[in-house]
């Protein structure tokens, strides 16, 4: 860890008068620079390139026995990183709620349960005349919201399919066709609380759906194949790299090498996470998009992208193809893998790619032709909105969101472990200037630099106090706590952690994405810069027998303190947290703003709206509810502590009483519309 040092400096005259006028304020605003988005780049940069080394840190199987060797153990991580293993079994109570009699087909509309009390929408295809098992394709719908299994392209490659033979399923995922349209849904971050990725839900469906394909009569249990397109088609590539059950996997635009598609989608801020499908907790710490190929061989595998793709770039996909090209012949199968590339169209299941998947399907399921497309002969569809494809009654959508909170909240169990933070190590002393007021940018990450200020008196302070706001450390220049800490004779370092004040970031939506990539909680990182400054400090010889307070002020300040706090429970002397949250339950005991997150559209492009006033997605640790919540953290230190005005669920101030009854007995509790007098009586007593 390196600081530098920029000093300004101001005499002991002047600083008394500062401290006491506007003017106090100002000079300390006028320490940050007027272009700070060199800090928001070095923060992107520095996550961008450690998801790149934990990438190609990855161990690559080169032959079959590799693939064979690694495959059981990358199960268990993905699975883990999913979490469908921890919701309840199924109980599908399937029942056929209307038949479709075409040329050539039959349309089973199936109604089956996922969740408890989570009903889902289905379309079963099968042949004309069937007589005997059939082989069987599920066909997992990609993020098109509205349409979803009634979408023409999907109808079309269902309906073609049965025409030659197969027992095809296809269903509406959360959110989407008739259990829409809502993406809120699709970023479901109460469950990372207790284990469950948004993808975790993906393939708990997908489990779903393939037992009651299984289930069916008219199904050869040995011949099961899988596709589908965009987020169907990343489904396809978790699911056949997990079940062997699926014996021909067919993933259309949902390949990538992993390091390509989250540089490509940095710009974009990821979408602005409005889905979080993709984002799999930890996986990029031991798989690429080749990993999930290697536990795939040697099944029979047709990767299908398209010439132009924004998310998925066709020079990642030809990599992972010819990586899967060199495993296949490792098993003397190079046959069972095959790529078609479309330049005809987009991202999308359109004609030529569904006439690469039936010919691929046939050669392995059916034992027909020799794998090449399959022309694809006229077909008539149904309108997408036609009222006899829908399962549930016309104007009767039903939200998966109740069901996948209750889900949440069996899952929710008890308290004990602090959240694990790489320990701050300073790089040597730091020789800091005898001058009141000076500039601070301290290096605790490569290419990170953290920047603060420390504003101290002349005589020796009775200790360090570090704050942080999420309004960024400028504003606690008019902040009444920092005067009264001042006037009670501590030196305040005043400290931006990553994403905050000079290190804010536009890009939010793509922070946490990667940081869930890795494993990783951003306001974890946040903390750690919260400790390197105190460690910091703490190694400067006129602070080193100094005690050490934190102040954080906002909800984002206040969790990364919380942490900063449990970390190092020896650390601090006090603490003050202010308008910040006192428990992860709150973030889905939420009700009077969580039940407009339950509210469905009927139009495509009502999906991005505002449903409720959520919890910023990036304060939410995978699995941390089984190990700890933001109470038992504060329990583990031993400094004291005061709470101001924190705020619940629906982020409104809650009383003192219903604070105490959540936090230790010993943490002091203040909730009143002007709380600078309580503050200060308990800095003062410091």
């Amino acid at each position: 860890m390196q600081v530098i040092i920029k000093r300004l400096a101001v005499s002991g005259t002047l600083c008394a008068a500062l401290a006491a006028s506007e003017d106090w304020v100002q000079r300390i605003r006028a320490l940050r620079p007027a272009d700070a988005s060199r800090g928001e780049a070095a923060v992107l940069d520095n996550l961008e390139q450690r998801a790149r080394q934990a990438l190609e840190s990855i161990p690559r199987a080169a032959t079959a026995r590799d693939a064979d060797q690694a495959r059981p153990a990358l199960r268990r991580k993905l699975e883990r990183s999913l979490g469908f293993r921890r919701l309840p079994p199924p109980a599908l109570k399937p029942r056929v709620v209307g038949v479709l009699d075409r040329p050539g087909y039959r349309l089973e509309k199936i109604v089956y349960q996922a969740l408890p009390g989570v009903q889902v929408p289905a379309h079963l295809y099968l042949p004309a005349g069937l007589k005997g098992r059939a082989p069987a394709v599920l066909f997992y719908c990609g993020h098109w919201w509205a349409d979803s299994k009634s979408r023409p392209d999907f109808q079309a490659f269902c309906i073609n399919m049965a025409r030659l033979g197969f027992v095809v399923l296809s269903f509406d995922p959360f959110g989407q066709g008739e259990r829409g349209v809502s993406n809120r849904d699709h970023r479901r971050t109460e469950a990372l609380l207790v284990g469950v990725s948004q993808q975790g839900f993906a393939e708990y469906e997908t489990q779903c759906a393939l037992d009651y394909l299984l289930s069916r009569p008219e199904v050869d249990r040995e011949r099961i194949g899988m596709t589908g397109a965009s987020g169907g088609g990343y489904n396809t590539w978790m699911t056949a790299a997990l079940d062997d059950r699926i014996k021909v996997a067919v993933p259309v635009v949902g390949t990538s090498e992993f390091y390509e598609q989250l540089s490509v989608c940095r710009p974009h801020d990821w979408y602005r996470a409005n889905e979080h499908c993709h984002f799999v907790p930890g996986l990029i710490r031991y798989a690429d998009n080749h990993e999930l190929a290697a536990m795939i061989a040697p099944r029979p595998l047709m990767i299908i992208a398209a010439s132009q793709d924004q998310s998925f770039p066709i020079t990642g996909v030809r990599r992972v193809y010819e990586y899967g090209q060199r495993l296949y012949n490792a098993y003397g199968a190079r046959d069972r893998i095959g790529f078609f590339e479309d330049t005809s169209a987009g991202h999308g299941y359109q004609q030529k790619k569904r006439e690469a998947a039936y010919g691929w399907f046939l050669r392995w399921l059916l034992d027909r032709g020799d794998g090449r497309p399959l022309p694809e002969p006229p077909t008539e569809t149904a309108p997408a909105d036609s009222p006899e494809l829908r399962c549930f009654p016309l104007g009767q959508n039903q939200p998966a969101g109740p069901g996948m909170i209750d889900a949440v909240r069996r899952l929710a169990g008890g308290a004990g472990l602090r959240p694990a933070m790489p320990p701050p190590n300073p790089a040597h002393r730091p020789q800091l200037r005898a001058v009141p007021l000076q500039r601070l940018e301290i290096t605790a990450e490569p290419g990170v630099t953290v920047p603060a200020f420390l504003w101290r008196s002349e005589r020796p302070p009775r200790g360090v106090m570090i704050a942080l706001d999420d309004r960024g450390k400028e504003e606690l220049a008019a902040d009444p706590a920092i005067q009264h800490a001042r006037e009670a004779g501590w030196a305040v370092c005043g400290v931006d952690p990553c994403g905050i004040g000079e290190l804010a970031t536009t890009k939010p939506g793509w922070i946490f994405a990667v940081s869930l990539l890795l494993g990783e909680n951003f306001v974890l990182r946040q903390a750690f810069d919260l400790a390197c400054a105190r460690a910091w400090l703490a190694s400067a010889p006129e602070f080193s027998a100094s005690p050490f307070a934190l102040y954080a002020r906002g909800h984002n300040a206040a969790l990364a303190a919380t942490y900063a706090l449990a970390q190092a429970p020896k650390a601090w002397r006090w603490y003050v947290l202010r308008e910040g949250f006192l428990s992860f339950r709150q973030f889905f005991e939420r009700p009077a703003s969580l039940p407009a997150s339950f509210a469905l559209h009927t139009e495509e492009r009502f999906r991005t709206a505002a449903y409720d006033r959520e919890i910023p997605y990036f304060y939410f640790p995978f699995d941390a509810l089984p190990a700890f919540d933001l109470p038992r953290l504060l329990a583990a230190t031993r400094a004291a502590g005061l709470v101001v005005n924190p705020i619940d669920g629906d982020w409104q101030r809650m009383t003192a009483a219903a604070a105490l009854a959540l936090l230790p007995r010993r943490v002091q509790v203040v909730s009143e519309e002007e709380p600078a007098a309580s503050v200060r009586r308990f800095v003062g007593l410091r």
